[in-house]
């Protein structure tokens, strides 16, 4: 009885267990990277690139400059969600964020300068190389294609790591943001099965800004330099962004980055349109995650920039009103980030201890139903054993035998037969298979 109450208690353990782990594993696996500072030039000063001259960067739209913010229409929201300091992406959040700004929404860039990124995409999938190289007329087999799909899906990742000659690294993006990323570019060239594949990731409001910041505003803003006036931007100055915070407002940069807005330029300062883009495809709520990060990670000019000194304490402004914090909010700071190794190892060592718990549990219910049973089949095997060796001990009552030790009559032997005390010489002999019969 209590050998059956412990194998249930035991398996209620294991379930809880199992239910623990299904929760838990997403926060052990998920894969928290630290925000750092923008540094160095932008791309196009890396590539020595005039603004004038390439589609980095440019939506091809200017927006208006006459309407006031409460009378433009607010932008598409995506498919983000946010709850609390933190920020649930899909894919094409993040394909927003971190591409559409060169490959443009539907990922076909610019030729020649800008290539288009679904051929590349498509050429990671066997079943579309299977079908391409029959439309010329050269079969491949299933294990051909694959082969030349599995290369063709180490270049691309190895292009989103390392960029290429013209493509910037995306090196900052860890390996949760890459699955998802690459999981959407496969729905967006139409990969069979994509929309099965499609993955998220949960990232702090400091990281959305980092992730646009790196992106797509460094392609044209160098992380530091001078603060440049009205005639020098007439001229094709590009403020640095580590002036943006002391250039404009809050409401001022999210307004400039949705929709538009005038900027003061020329020998003779005048309200112009300017030359920067609207970025229609990013929120206001994403806009002022830039602003914050700026804030929170002043931009640095050196190869290896300084710690981030703060996180974003304040709630992102909403997409209406001034995007302002309430007066006398306080921003939290984070503490030094982690080792990412540290974090890795502490990450697999918790799912190995669940994994180890789990397992134990599981081979302690085998142990206690398979010692139950054995205990079961030989418990009236020993009561017969006890009788049977030591029969001239055991005073006969008519049809019973009394053993002395437990004091409990055992029905085993009948009155009527007379034991002899030289059976109790040979306990042997009382081992013979026919004595027990099957409870040997």
């Amino acid at each position: 009885m209590y050998a059956a109450r412990a194998a249930a208690f035991l398996k209620r353990l294991v379930v809880a267990l199992g239910l623990a782990v299904t929760v838990c594993a997403p926060s052990l696996l998920a894969q928290r990277s630290s925000v750092t500072a923008v540094e160095g030039d932008s791309w196009l000063g890396h590539l020595h690139r005039p603004f004038e001259e390439t589609a980095m960067g440019k939506t091809w739209r200017l927006g208006q400059i006459l309407k006031a913010p409460e009378e433009t229409a607010a932008p598409s929201s995506g498919q983000r969600s946010s709850s609390g300091n933190s920020v649930v992406l899909h894919g094409a959040d993040l394909y927003r964020m971190n591409c559409e700004g060169c490959h443009g929404e539907s990922g076909v860039g610019a030729p020649p300068e800008i290539a288009s990124i679904i051929n590349p995409v498509r050429a990671t999938s066997a079943t579309l190389i299977m079908q391409r190289m029959k439309s010329v007329g050269a079969d491949v087999t299933r294990a051909q294609a694959a082969e030349l799909a599995g290369q063709s899906k180490t270049a691309l990742l190895q292009r989103l790591h390392n960029g290429g000659q013209d493509m910037p690294s995306f090196s900052y993006l860890d390996d949760f943001e890459v699955r998802s990323l690459v999981a959407y570019l496969n729905l967006l060239a139409g990969v069979p099965n994509a929309a099965a594949r499609q993955a998220t990731v949960s990232e702090s409001h400091a990281r959305v800004g980092e992730l646009i910041v790196k992106s797509t505003c460094h392609t044209c803003h160098a992380a530091t330099g001078p603060n440049p006036g009205p005639e020098e931007l007439a001229a094709g100055a590009i403020p640095s962004l580590a002036t943006l915070t002391s250039r404009v407002s809050r409401a001022q940069l999210i307004r400039k980055i949705t929709v538009g807005a005038p900027v003061m330029m020329g020998a003779v300062p005048d309200s112009l349109r300017g030359r920067m883009p609207v970025f229609y495809y990013l929120t206001e709520t994403e806009a002022a995650d830039v602003y914050a990060y700026l804030e929170a990670y002043p931009p640095s000019g050196s190869i290896n920039p300084p710690t981030a000194v703060a996180a974003l304490g304040v709630e992102s402004a909403t997409t209406t009103g001034s995007g302002l914090p309430p007066e006398g909010t306080r921003k939290l700071r984070d503490p030094e980030p982690e080792d990412p190794a540290n974090r890795t190892w502490l990450r697999y060592t918790s799912l190995g201890v669940l994994g180890v718990m789990t397992a134990g549990c599981v081979f302690t219910v085998r142990e206690f139903r398979r010692l139950s049973t054995k205990a079961h089949k030989q418990r009236p095997l020993r009561t017969h054993l006890v009788v049977r060796i030591f029969p001239i001990v055991a005073p006969q009552n008519n049809s019973q035998v009394v053993e002395k030790t437990f004091r409990q009559p055992i029905e085993l032997v009948p009155s009527g037969r007379k034991q002899h005390a030289s059976s109790a010489k040979r306990p042997k002999d009382w081992w013979a298979a026919e004595e027990f019969g099957d409870a040997c």
